[in-house]
């Protein structure tokens, strides 16, 4: 049993979670490690920041140093979120990749 994938928006409950409280009012600042922790595609990363900024909600990346209310333009958030959803895609492949190469030795895969 593999675990539980972070790369599609609707599985994630507690960030929707966050979302809808922040589009509710209860939120007026989400603080993120990094735009890949926040949402691992641009299209997801900038529709939900789109969203917030129109409810007056901003979200700060540490990792990036962008506050997204002051943000003039969104080339540099584009960019790196197209960066982060590339690292999370080779990432991926990645692992998939080593998981076929120990089935393909016969070794266990799986939780221990």
């Amino acid at each position: 049993m593999m675990g539980i994938s972070g790369t599609q928006v609707k599985k994630r409950t507690e960030f929707q979670r966050m979302i809808n409280d922040a589009l509710n009012g209860k939120i007026d600042i989400i603080i993120a490690k990094s735009i890949s922790r926040f949402a691992r595609n641009t299209i997801d990363t900038l529709k939900y920041v789109r969203d917030l900024r129109e409810h007056k909600v901003d979200v700060y990346f540490e990792k990036e140093n962008i506050h997204t209310l002051e943000l003039e333009s969104e080339m540099f958030l584009t960019l790196f979120s197209a960066f982060a959803q590339a690292e999370s895609e080779s990432t991926s492949q990645n692992v998939k990749m080593g998981i076929r190469t120990m089935m393909k030795r016969g070794e266990f895969v799986g939780k221990a």
